[in-house]
């Protein structure tokens, strides 16, 4: 946040500094020519003082112009004879070109300087110090010079740094905002997943429980048990996945499902009235935990549904093959044709959009269409060697 003295004092400089510099120059031409002299100076002294400083008022929005304009009334005062102590307006000219025009005009100006002083050392220096007189006045007018050309250098660095830091600040706030869209989309897919695979199960282990009540009370209440548990196990998860950044002393941490746990989702799919047969292929290699839960989270997701959208299905076959950089994934199940996946949802991170960003993470590939003769048929291509940062 800008303080007020900074703006004051940002203020103080845009408006008075180019005032306060014409007085205090005039000031000093006038004071050296009127009080530090001996006799009296002539009339012509005072009005080259005015008009050599006058000016200056332009130095800023001009500074190449201002320059000449001084440089050519320092000309007309040699010409005239008039030696006048506003000649130091060309030093303050030679300064505001250094720090504020371009760099030909920063060249030129010196030389201009270099040649006024060799023509005033030619005809006012005093018998045996032309060479004591040039070097000081060389000297002056290369301070004058080096310090507007510093002036404006560190302006320009500073405007650097301030721009890059700028720009730092709006890619870091670009990116803030980029993490916390993509960690809403994960929370959405996640909580998708798990909240739509445990109510389409403990739905369907309801219902059965509610059938067979009365006649057998026994596989009625494994039923209800299998809900609870299943709710727990979800309740857990969704849990660990709204306190992942949050997490405290009384949070249990549970992993991430993975390939381990697909014969747990095909048994709590079974207590729910579908057939799963689970098969693995190939030699296992490792896969990272990242790509587990991608595998977890499509069977899930193909086979809940399986249960939401085709009750006339009787089987699913899950199978998970292994290569050497690459797992394919298959879901197919049985039932009449059309029916078991719903149509594409709208919504990113949902259903089958949700099934292909997972897959996406790794270069890979999915299908999802209807099978010959009924059911459907979901197939996945994961690339274990070529995942993409989101």
């Amino acid at each position: 946040m800008v303080r007020r003295s900074d703006s004051v004092w940002q203020w103080a400089r845009e408006r008075l500094a180019v005032p306060a510099t014409v007085v205090a120059t005039l000031t000093f031409a006038v004071v050296h020519d009127f009080v530090g002299r001996d006799g009296d100076p002539a009339p012509w002294v005072l009005v080259f003082d005015v008009i050599l400083v006058l000016p200056l008022f332009l130095r800023r929005r001009w500074p190449w112009a201002t320059f000449l304009a001084v440089a050519a009334l320092a000309l007309l005062q040699w010409l005239a004879g008039v030696f006048a102590a506003g000649d130091v307006a060309v030093l303050v000219a030679l300064y505001s070109v250094g720090a504020h025009a371009r760099r030909e005009a920063v060249v030129a100006a010196a030389v201009i300087s270099q040649v006024g002083v060799v023509l005033a050392v030619a005809r006012w220096a005093p018998p045996g110090q032309v060479v004591t007189t040039a070097l000081g006045m060389t000297g002056t007018v290369t301070a004058a010079w080096v310090i507007g050309v510093y002036v404006r250098t560190r302006r320009v660095y500073i405007a650097s740094v301030l721009e890059r830091a700028a720009t730092a600040e709006r890619a870091r706030d670009q990116q803030a905002l980029l993490a916390t869209a993509a960690e809403r989309s994960r929370i959405s897919r996640e909580m998708h997943d798990i909240v739509a695979h445990s109510l389409s199960v403990i739905i369907a282990l309801n219902d059965g429980a509610a059938a067979s009540v009365r006649s057998s009370p026994v596989e009625a209440e494994e039923a209800v048990r299998l809900a609870a548990t299943l709710g727990r196990q979800s309740l857990g998860e969704v849990r660990r996945l709204l306190s992942a950044d949050h997490e405290d002393a009384t949070t249990d941490r549970v992993p991430a499902p993975g390939l381990a746990q697909l014969d747990d989702l095909a048994a709590s799919v079974r207590a729910a009235g579908l057939a799963v047969d689970l098969t693995m292929e190939g030699r296992p290699v490792d896969v990272p935990a990242s790509a587990q839960l991608t595998i977890y989270r499509m069977v899930q997701e193909a086979l809940t549904n399986v249960l939401k959208h085709a009750p006339e299905a009787r089987r699913a076959v899950v199978t998970v093959h292994y290569a050497a950089d690459e797992i394919d994934v298959e879901v197919v199940n049985d039932g009449p044709a059309g029916a078991a996946l719903p149509t594409p949802s709208a919504h990113p991170g949902q259903g089958l959009n949700g099934m292909r960003e997972r897959v996406g993470m790794f270069s890979g590939t999915i299908e999802a269409a209807p099978r010959l003769g009924g059911g459907w048929r979901v197939a996945s291509r994961l690339l274990l060697d070529k995942p993409v940062t989101p």
